[in-house]
């Protein structure tokens, strides 16, 4: 009947990986899409679709739907396409976006307003990876042990956070430290007592991929200057953004990413308000389990408003608000801050000059 169906993941949809895969499709004619989402295969690890292409020319006529599963009856896809349906024209080999004709006009004007963040002046990297956490990961035990038997170890021990430590506007820090050896520092001869430390792993380290110079320094890393900046933290598999400021001088390993920029409080807050938090489900990829995945590729796609005079109030307001949460969670960090944070939202709100009907949307 020259008609094809692919069961896919979803990933493909918004993935960059996935942009041959699109322009593939879109040589022939999509007809219908449904959007399964997670928990329809039980065997799937991944959000899953169907989509049907015909064997002829792009009509740009591609009938959409997510099926929902809040109850069997409303695994029906041809009562889906009809009741919640929408027809997506203009597809590209980019992102492809399910949504209502008003979600599509409002995610293209926080496009329109935005600036991705790629194309601001900031630096976005990984955490430490040290190929070796139980040699280079030390406790606050190990760190004074190593202080006492030479003072002069302080200068290569840093505070380091986890992905686990990593909250929502705070950290919770667990009293564990980098052993920040750089990647051609000579430790024998300028630290024996964390020289005598490593060599409990010698073996180990040797073995390593992530190894400088020497077996006892850290792998070539370009940014280890960021770490002694103030930054942006967060971790990739949450629900919702959890972006947090960091303080200079602290370090983050492997399952971090951090972001630097000068207007860090700005940026912290703007990305975990729920108009950013709208759009990226628009074009992430999700684990498989509803929990989006927060990495870099689509980080750096996030439209965020520049800060220009006209707007300079505003954001200055955003940054008051952002640091009000960091201090008042440094004090105590399970303290209710909703407050605080919806008046952050009305603020990029008006940054985005949304409509009442385009904030009922996100």
């Amino acid at each position: 009947c020259g008609h094809l169906v692919f069961i896919t993941s979803n990933k493909w949809m918004r993935a960059a990986y996935g942009e041959k895969l699109r322009r593939f499709f879109l040589e022939y004619n999509p007809l219908q899409l449904i959007d399964l989402g997670p928990g329809i295969f039980d065997s799937a690890t991944v959000d899953t679709n169907i989509l049907i292409i015909q064997k002829k020319k792009n009509k740009n006529s591609l009938q959409a739907a997510t099926l929902s599963r809040e109850d069997d009856s409303n695994l029906n896809i041809l009562s889906a396409l009809q009741t919640n349906g929408v027809t997506l024209k203009d597809l590209s080999q980019d992102t492809w976006f399910i949504g209502s004709n008003a979600e599509l006009k409002l995610r293209e004007k926080i496009e329109r307003m935005g600036k991705p963040l790629r194309e601001w002046d900031v630096k976005i990297n990984y955490g430490i990876k040290t190929g070796l956490n139980e040699a280079f990961i030390i406790d606050t035990a190990t760190r004074d042990r190593l202080v006492a038997e030479d003072p002069k170890s302080a200068e290569i021990l840093k505070p380091i956070l986890r992905g686990r430590d990593i909250k929502r506007y705070s950290y919770e820090w667990a009293g564990e430290w980098l052993v920040a050896t750089g990647f051609d520092i000579d430790v024998p001869k300028l630290y024996p007592a964390v020289f005598n430390h490593l060599l409990k792993f010698k073996e180990k380290a040797q073995r390593r991929d992530d190894q400088g110079e020497n077996w006892w320094n850290l792998r070539a890393c370009a940014y280890y200057s960021e770490f002694e900046k103030e930054k942006v933290v967060w971790i990739e598999l949450v629900d919702e953004g959890r972006f947090s400021c960091v303080e200079s001088g602290i370090y983050t390993e492997a399952t971090t990413f951090l972001m630097t920029h000068s207007r860090s409080k700005y940026l912290a807050g703007c990305l975990n308000s729920s108009l950013i938090n709208w759009y990226f489900d628009t074009i992430c990829a999700s684990s498989g389990t509803g929990t989006n995945r927060w990495k870099k590729i689509y980080v750096e796609l996030l439209p965020v408003l520049p800060i220009i005079p006209q707007n300079s109030s505003v954001i200055d307001k955003i940054e008051e608000l952002t640091d009000e949460i960091l201090t008042t969670k440094k004090q105590i960090i399970s303290v209710d801050t909703q407050e605080l944070e919806k008046q952050i939202d009305q603020l990029v709100y008006k940054l985005y000059d949304l409509t009442p009907q385009e904030i009922a949307i996100v």
